[in-house]
């Protein structure tokens, strides 16, 4: 990314964009509930299920890992937006938004469309191992006074309250 002086921009300065596509077919991995490991589907933490005897081990959960393509003014790039920063495009968990596309199957799809043409701020930065494939996005702000999270978007498609969504 180049800055208006000319170099080259800090990949953690913000970056005004356009979200030109959202892979939400592939929006989320369990991880353990505890640490935040990610962890194999049906799958128990290793670290944190010995420490949970004689209780039960820590349930898993859901978190984003939304793959998104952005466009800013100078180039079209993909991101990875985990589970902080796609909760302010999602507004709700990871885990919420499965169940609702496990009820709704065109939901996800139906996500991805919500979210194309949206503008935002994303503060990008590199990952801390610096292996990555992609630049993660660290925070997020739509642009819209109007932005609505994709849930309700996607409730007011599906005609479903907030409170029937989370049963």
């Amino acid at each position: 990314m180049e800055s208006s002086a000319g170099g080259r921009r800090r990949p953690w300065e913000a970056a005004v964009c356009t979200i030109v596509a959202a892979d939400t077919v592939d929006f989320c991995y369990r991880a353990c509930s505890v640490c935040d490991r990610s962890l194999p589907a049906d799958s128990r933490c290793p670290l944190c299920a010995p420490r949970s005897t004689p209780n039960p081990p820590p349930p898993s959960t859901l978190l984003y890992r939304l793959l998104l393509s952005i466009a800013t003014g100078e180039k079209v790039m993909v991101v990875v937006c985990f589970d902080r920063a796609a909760r302010a495009l999602m507004g709700c968990s990871a885990d919420e938004l499965s169940r609702f596309c496990a009820a709704h199957p065109s939901a996800a799809a139906r996500a991805g469309e919500v979210l194309e043409g949206e503008m935002c701020r994303m503060s990008l930065q590199g990952s801390k191992s610096g292996n990555a494939e992609h630049l993660r996005v660290a925070s997020v702000a739509p642009l819209r006074s109007g932005f609505r999270p994709v849930i309700d978007a996607l409730r007011s498609v599906y005609g479903v309250g907030a409170s029937d969504a989370r049963q």
